[in-house]
């Protein structure tokens, strides 16, 4: 079992957190990097604009919502896990490490979560069912233990939860040809 500690981040206001437009957006603005994940960011597409579209709507929609409303990436907590526990797979592991491996991101308490969770289970009981939706989400982070699961054998990387270096809740499965 390994333990880290994520400390670089900073709080959001609990404003940015109610406003829609905020949600689509990342860290810097609309601005759409030049490189991502090491690898130059579509280079033959020149036009801002198509840029952004792929950028903020076909590969991460709702950057900030993932990022801060569902996830902890305004929180700083501590990390327990899987050797090399701040890698999201084990295809980024060195060496890689084939299977399963798991985290649990231990940001605290959160009373706004308990409040969220609170108010979505009055309104799944008293206005409309699929409230409920959004309910174990909040209380996950209400508990300040959320997890994450992830699996790499060569062929398909998938992972679910919060992702233990940014704290931001995600999903992901892709069949790689290695």
């Amino acid at each position: 079992m390994d333990v880290a500690q994520v400390v670089d981040h900073k709080p959001v206001s609990i404003w940015q957190k109610f406003n829609p437009l905020w949600w689509l957006v990342g860290d810097d603005g609309w601005n759409v990097p030049a490189v991502n994940n090491g690898e130059p960011y579509l280079p033959e597409v020149t036009n801002v604009w198509l840029r952004r579209f792929y950028w903020f709507i076909c590969r991460n929609p709702l950057m900030n919502v993932v990022g801060y409303v569902l996830g902890v990436e305004d929180k700083n907590y501590l990390v327990y896990g899987s050797d090399q526990v701040l890698r999201t797979t084990g295809r980024d592991c060195t060496p890689e490490a084939f299977g399963f491996r798991w985290a649990l991101l231990d940001p605290g308490f959160s009373v706004g979560a308990a409040i969220v969770s609170a108010i979505a289970a009055w309104l799944a009981w008293s206005v409309y069912p699929a409230f409920a939706v959004i309910l174990p989400i909040s209380l996950l982070k209400a508990s300040g233990l959320l997890p994450f699961i992830s699996y790499w054998n060569g062929k398909l990387e998938f992972y679910m939860g919060w992702r233990p270096a940014s704290g931001g809740f995600g999903t992901k499965i892709v069949w790689t040809a290695k």
